[in-house]
């Protein structure tokens, strides 16, 4: 039995018998132990996993209850509870257990239904207060589970268990951080956003006044990189997605493209440092896959004179774009320079393209369900395929500003 079958008999084992398991001693017969044996661990093999194992502890006459060695080397420390436990975060019996033995770098702490694992970031040898890792034998997801199976007997090595406690400790921390600053972004957080982009001295009163303002562009901020990379529209409680963009969920099944199609969706020139790319029609007809009667702004249109000729980049941030248009029968090409945050404006001034479209990008809005403001915003018409993956369509630039400035 491998380790899901393990899972899925464990799961319907509580769910059907839970009542009848009712103290620490039948918790370790029909729940820890086999999953020990799941993980790939010999359990009838005193060798391999060792029930109250003795060593020098602190207190005289105290065990864990379950030493489990690799090689002949104790690696982990199991202290079990009964299911009716409530496990907490921190486990001072454990913890002595652990400081005692070198080599056991690994502590868990279960009650069978919930499972801490605990190591020795902070200190060697003395066990973190709190554990990298918990999993819940009813209520798993896949990265659980990819998780779990790491500490199996087979895949078991300490510094793969160490650079992946570190990885979901340190993400937790990242994560929680991100999440203030999302919600409640500090004076130091504004300041740096401000200093990032002006060079002027900023007062407490200006940080109070932008602070409304910089909450707003993170929210927007974060509907732009998920709308970029993904074809699903984002909801939030400030924004609200256009019909528009949720007609971007059409086709869920993955397409793929082949180097020869990437390859022919168009050609390129170099132009003041950057790649100037003059898509072709007919590849994009092909690829988009839909009748010509569907083509619109909104979906793309190979039928338009107008296309996305560069798409401009500051580090990972798209900051502008090189708007092309064909003429004379596409012997001759113009180009328009627009910044990220002024595609309205170039709308305004070229209404064509609001009902043309792009031959190789959808034109997509969201809009501000406090003051009905519309935030438009590109992507790349053919599906799962973004601007980053069309070739030489992204060039980075070192100031926006300059740039147009330097090409008018």
């Amino acid at each position: 039995m491998n380790l899901k079958e393990t899972l899925e008999m464990l799961n319907k084992l509580v769910t059907e018998n839970r009542d009848l398991i009712k103290n620490e001693e039948s918790t370790k017969q029909f729940l820890i132990l086999p999953l020990l044996k799941g993980l790939g661990y010999d359990t009838y093999s005193p060798q391999e996993v060792t029930p109250e194992f003795t060593a020098d502890f602190h207190k005289k006459n105290e065990k864990v209850d379950y030493a489990i060695s690799i090689n002949g080397e104790p690696k982990i420390f199991l202290e079990a509870k009964s299911i009716n436990n409530h496990i907490t975060k921190s486990a001072p019996q454990l913890s002595r257990y652990f400081s005692t033995f070198p080599s056991v770098r690994l502590g868990i702490l279960t009650n069978g239904i919930e499972y801490h694992f605990f190591t020795d970031l902070n200190n060697a040898n003395i066990m973190d207060s709190k554990p990298f890792f918990i999993f819940n034998l009813t209520n798993f997801n896949d990265d659980d589970f990819n998780h779990l199976i790491k500490f199996s007997k087979n895949l078991y090595d300490y510094e793969s268990i160490k650079s992946l406690a570190e990885s979901m400790i340190y993400s937790q921390s990242f994560k929680s951080v991100i999440k203030e600053i999302f919600e409640n972004p500090s004076d130091d957080f504004i300041k740096f956003v401000i200093k990032e982009r002006f060079n002027f001295k900023v007062t407490q009163q200006f940080i109070n006044t932008a602070r409304p303002l910089v909450q707003k562009c993170l929210q927007e901020a974060l509907a732009e990189v998920i709308t970029e990379k993904f074809d699903v529209p984002l909801q939030t409680p400030v924004l609200q997605e256009s019909a528009v963009s949720i007609e971007e969920k059409q086709e869920e099944k993955r397409l793929y493209y082949s180097m020869e199609d990437l390859a022919s969706l168009g050609t390129y020139e170099e132009f003041e440092g950057v790649k100037v790319v003059l898509p072709n029609t007919e590849s994009y007809k092909a690829l988009l896959k839909i009748p010509t009667e569907l083509y619109s702004v909104e979906k793309g249109n190979p039928l338009s004179d107008f296309f996305i000729s560069s798409v401009l980049t500051q580090g990972s941030t798209i900051v502008g774009y090189l708007i092309g248009q064909y003429y004379n029968n596409q012997e001759d090409t113009r180009l328009y320079t627009v910044k990220s945050n002024e595609i309205a404006h170039f709308l305004n001034e070229n209404p064509v393209v609001a009902q043309s479209g792009f031959i190789n990008a959808r034109l997509g809005y969201r809009s501000n369900k406090i003051t009905g403001e519309k935030s438009y915003f590109l992507k790349s018409c053919l599906p799962n395929l973004a601007f980053k993956d069309v070739p030489n369509l992204v060039s980075k630039v070192n100031n926006i500003d300059s740039f147009f400035e330097s090409i008018q």
